[in-house]
């Protein structure tokens, strides 16, 4: 089974400026992730999408000698990054580069474990798996979470027990946090996303603070996280 793991990194972010060359703990945010795709090299083919040159002359500093820039009209801020995947997947196919997965990896999502990673395409690939990704344990039930709507709000969810304290909350809910997305090439050209209600396996990650880089705020809690982490 051949895997094509993608790193989506286009130029442009609301959230903070030139995000993915922005300087995490003294390195490019973006360095996290092809590092990680280095030490997946005989596990992965892989495959940077950007349409920054900046962005691809940096990769190509690090041994990603490519030369694929993803239009820029699939790189605005509305841009669904699984048409960017399928321009890539596209461009790959004439050349007569043929996958069975993409994997996933965005660089808002620096900590990641290679080991486990691994294991993760293994299994996926082993078992068949049509498309699973990563998750965490939520930190609070949705019954204390509200959405608002013609200017009224009500509860996610209604909680119909008697309990008063977070600790007393069911623990089975959990949100989908990023690390990666696994899917069989077929499955997203079918149904054009990563991630399919009864389709997808949840694979739980055990980190008490996943990381999702997507404004200044997330940057320095994730500084410290890993800083922290490190000790």
């Amino acid at each position: 089974m051949k895997v094509l793991a993608v790193v989506p990194a286009r130029s442009g972010s609301k959230g903070i400026k030139n995000k993915n060359l922005t300087k995490f703990l003294g390195k490019p945010l973006i360095f996290y992730t092809l590092n990680i795709l280095k030490k997946l090299n005989d596990t992965v083919y892989p495959f940077i999408s950007t349409d920054s040159k900046k962005i691809l002359n940096y990769s190509k500093k690090l041994g990603f000698n490519q030369s694929y820039l993803r239009p820029k009209k699939l790189s605005l801020d509305k841009s669904n990054v699984v048409y960017a995947v399928l321009d890539g997947i596209k461009y790959l196919e004439k050349k007569k580069l043929n996958f069975d997965y993409v994997l996933l990896l965005e660089p808002t999502s620096p900590k990641r474990d290679v080991k486990n990673l691994k294991k993760i395409i293994k299994k996926a690939v082993n078992s068949n798996l049509e498309s699973c990704t990563s998750v965490c344990r939520l930190p609070f039930h949705p019954s204390e979470s509200v959405f608002f709507k013609n200017g009224r709000w009500k509860f996610i969810k209604k909680n119909n027990e008697n309990i008063f304290r977070r600790q007393q909350f069911n623990k089975n809910y959990y949100f989908i946090d990023g690390n990666f997305y696994l899917c069989k090439v077929s499955f997203l050209k079918k149904y054009k996303k990563f991630i399919k209600e009864d389709k997808t396996s949840l694979i739980i990650n055990n980190s008490n603070y996943p990381i999702d880089i997507n404004n200044y705020l997330d940057l320095k809690i994730a500084e410290a996280i890993m800083k922290n982490e490190k000790k």
